[in-house]
């Protein structure tokens, strides 16, 4: 295990304990609400973090493609509408656990990596075209879910559900 990829793995651990202290209140209906036509929802959040879950470890060749990637790409993916008919399909409880369970093959898979499987090249072409190396794409996942955890704050503040303690802050 390298110092960055302990470092990566302590920071998407945080960043995941973060997603789940903001959705461990939020019952399985209320995580389908909007407050606005198009917002993102708990409950596309958390499925769209699965989603990408479940691309990395794929990426990482920790686990074949899921066999529902397809429906998780449809329902969760960036082209998808939060509110639309897929919504309330998957109970936000199922997602959550699910969330909970890929963040720990995440950690683990990037915890063991040493320093030239960190340097290897993004194995997706697209993605590889603004994060050429796999660390350059684990440091992108860590904003990525800073991003979601912000819109997931707004959307407790918007519901009336008060705020969570922030994940990287001291205890006390």
């Amino acid at each position: 295990m390298s110092t960055e990829a302990a470092r990566l793995a302590w920071a998407l651990s945080r960043a995941r304990k973060e997603t789940l202290s903001l959705v461990s209140d939020v019952t399985d209906a209320a995580g389908y609400r909007q407050s606005v036509a198009g917002e993102h929802h708990p409950a596309w959040i958390v499925g769209h973090l699965v989603l990408g879950d479940t691309y990395l470890l794929h990426l990482l060749g920790v686990q074949p493609l899921a066999d529902d990637f397809t429906v998780l790409l449809e329902r969760y993916g960036p082209e998808s509408l939060p509110g639309s008919s897929a919504a309330g399909s998957e109970r936000l409880p199922v997602l959550i656990e699910r969330l909970r369970d890929t963040g720990v093959r995440r950690e683990e898979a990037v915890g063991g990596m040493s320093v030239t499987d960190l340097s290897r090249a993004t194995p997706d072409p697209v993605l590889a075209r603004a994060q050429p190396t796999l660390a350059h794409h684990l440091h992108a996942l860590v904003n990525h879910e800073g991003y979601h955890a912000g819109e997931l704050t707004a959307w407790r503040r918007a519901h009336g559900l008060p705020p969570v303690r922030w994940s990287f802050s001291s205890a006390g």
